[in-house]
């Protein structure tokens, strides 16, 4: 069974909400497994806002809701990885 299709962004708020709770939930999952050296300083940099509007694209679209939600989690570990040397670079200047 298939879930409900986004077919517009922005998402709407009840969609918005939903997704930005799954990337929260899968950050501190990813942070966790990654173990970065300065998991305090990542998180200042997580925006997870930021990080579903970048994700979903208009030339993704029409994409189904799980779907969507699976590749918000799909695309986060390198992402994460990204903020983590971010922060890295930042504690050694």
């Amino acid at each position: 069974m298939s879930s409900a299709v986004i077919s517009a962004l922005p998402l709407g708020e009840a969609d918005r909400r939903a997704f930005t709770e799954c990337a929260n939930q899968s950050f501190e999952r990813v942070l966790a497994r990654i173990e970065p050296k300065n998991p305090e300083a990542t998180r200042r940099l997580w925006n997870a806002e930021d990080y579903v509007s970048s994700t979903l694209r208009e030339d993704m679209l029409p994409i189904d809701r799980d779907y969507a939600l699976h590749l918000v989690e799909a695309f986060l570990v390198h992402h994460v990885v990204d903020l983590a040397v971010r922060a890295d670079t930042m504690s050694t200047r």
